[in-house]
């Protein structure tokens, strides 16, 4: 018995216990949520005071999304094409915690996006919070691309108004 014990850990291998991850492992790179919200603006908060990195969602945005990726989708109402873009979002995402939300709208968001129409607030999909461990694991670059060519516009920073 005591002779076999030595062929087996022979057969052993630093190799395989040393394994070193293909490039196929290597993590997607993440997405340069940069510039952070602007620190007067995040000194001074309208409402929560809660940032999350989101993508402006455009009046039929979503709806037609779901139209898009989902033919069927046309025979059913609005809240339902809502419900169903949302869901395939999350799903493509692999992240539940994707949601819609009510954010202020800052002088800045006007500039950066002229199409906005709304005054005060407005609905958002929100990606990620401004807090430092969802920073550390935020999504990645592609993900948050894949959201922004679905709503056709760029993710920022925004205050939530209040959570729905």
């Amino acid at each position: 018995m005591s002779s076999s014990l030595p062929a087996e850990m022979q057969a052993l291998s630093l190799d395989d216990a040393c394994h070193k991850p293909s490039d196929s492992e290597t993590p997607p790179a993440q997405v340069d949520c940069f510039p952070l919200p602007p620190l007067d603006e995040y000194r001074k908060p309208r409402t929560t005071g809660i940032y999350y990195y989101g993508v402006y969602i455009r009046k039929g945005a979503l709806e037609a999304y779901a139209r898009r990726v989902n033919s069927e989708a046309e025979k059913h109402p609005s809240s339902v094409q809502l419900f169903y873009a949302l869901e395939y979002l999350r799903w493509i995402l692999k992240d539940k915690s994707v949601d819609i939300q009510v954010a202020v709208l800052r002088k800045r968001h006007k500039e950066a996006m002229p199409f906005i129409t709304e005054r005060r607030t407005a609905r958002i999909l929100c990606l990620f919070p401004f807090e430092e461990e969802a920073l550390e694991n935020r999504m990645s670059a592609e993900n948050v691309a894949k959201v922004a060519d679905a709503l056709g516009c760029k993710p920022e920073w925004f205050e939530i108004f209040f959570f729905c």
